[in-house]
């Protein structure tokens, strides 16, 4: 507004500037019309030169029309140039007004542009605590198996040095025995035979005692080892489990196809409802760890139907009952989850088309 002010004033001055030059020219001219002069001179000796002044009418119409024409082409030049000046100061306002909406859309788009990004980057914060904790988790219940393994070990080995010194003792003993029964057999020959009956009789007794306690051994034996197969295989699960996790964490690729692989060769060839249902389990642990913002949806359930590869490679996924909201979120997650492959070619054969209720948690 201001550069178009200052153009008007200069515009000004130069009008007035140019019609005062217009009006001393004119004024030149009529006074020019005015005075004329014309020299005379006489024939005899004293002639003198006379000074006449003669007015042309004509002339000063002319001149007078020539003014007033000139007049009105100021006027009228004056007036296109206010008018041309007063539709650039509107232009220049509208271009004004236009780029100030402009530039307000800008500043508006870059005020949401910010807000998107802190929300997405609030959200990326919140994903990554849950997966920290959700390991953390993991690793503690590794550590607990890990523990009750080595626990058991520990009773294995505690029972072996039993039984390995009952057997020292046993030997001992018999030895002991076999000298006296000898000793016993030189000294008193007479007695022989009635002392080699009850030494007999003592021995079969010990040997009766022997064997109950080596039997007593072994069924501990075969509890401690039963315990360790299956502390062992809850470490495994856990293994999975962590993998699975670990491979949902923020920048690891790998870490789902490795639990994977893991999962595939431990149990082949298995068919129990112990197997079929430890990899429901981790099936619902893989989707879960793909699922967010669980406790808007908490008591509700969601079946889906799924069907896989021998590999674990997801074919199709499909909601066919439960909450419409939770089902949109639990089929979102199971397209993202890296499920783990079966972990035999029977499980695979019973879970490829199966029904799984998914609960969050």
């Amino acid at each position: 507004m201001g550069k178009l002010k200052e153009r008007k004033d200069k515009l000004n001055r130069s009008v007035i500037t140019s019609v005062v030059l217009h009006l001393l020219l004119i004024a030149l001219v009529i006074w020019g019309s005015f005075v004329t002069k014309s020299g005379l001179t006489g024939g005899g000796e004293g002639g003198q030169v006379i000074d006449a002044i003669m007015v042309d009418p004509n002339a000063m119409v002319e001149n007078f029309n020539q003014q007033q024409q000139q007049q009105a082409n100021a006027k009228q030049a004056q007036a296109q140039r206010e008018k041309k000046a007063k539709q650039q100061e509107e232009e220049l306002r509208q271009k004004e007004l236009r780029e100030q909406e402009r530039l307000k859309a800008i500043e508006e788009e870059r005020l949401k542009t910010e807000q998107k990004v802190e929300d997405q980057k609030k959200q990326a914060e919140e994903q990554q605590k849950q997966a920290q904790e959700a390991v953390k988790k993991a690793k503690e219940e590794q550590k607990l198996a890990e523990e009750a393994a080595a626990k058991a070990q520990a009773e294995k080995e505690k029972v072996i040095k039993e039984q390995a010194l009952a057997k020292k003792q046993a030997d001992e003993k018999a030895a002991a025995q076999k000298a006296a029964e000898e000793e016993k057999a030189k000294a008193e020959k007479a007695a022989q035979e009635k002392a080699a009956k009850a030494e007999a009789a003592k021995a079969e007794a010990a040997k009766a005692e022997a064997a109950k306690a080596e039997k007593a051994a072994k069924e501990k034996a075969a509890k401690e080892k039963a315990a360790k197969a299956a502390a062992k295989k809850q470490a495994s699960e856990v293994d999975d489990l962590l993998g699975g996790l670990a491979s949902n964490a923020p920048g690891t690729e790998s870490g789902g196809a490795s639990a994977a692989g893991q999962g595939g060769g431990k149990k082949s060839g298995t068919n129990s409802d112990g197997d079929m249902n430890g990899y429901i389990a981790q099936v619902r642990l893989a989707i879960q760890a793909k699922f967010y913002n669980a406790d808007m949806y908490r008591g509700k359930t969601c079946t889906l139907e799924i069907n896989i590869t021998d590999k674990g490679t997801l074919i199709s996924v499909n909601a066919v009952g439960g909450d419409d909201g939770l089902c949109q979120a639990a089929l979102a997650a199971a397209k993202q989850a890296r499920i783990p492959a079966p972990p035999s070619k029977s499980v695979w054969q019973q879970f490829k088309n199966t029904k799984l209720d998914f609960k969050p948690e």
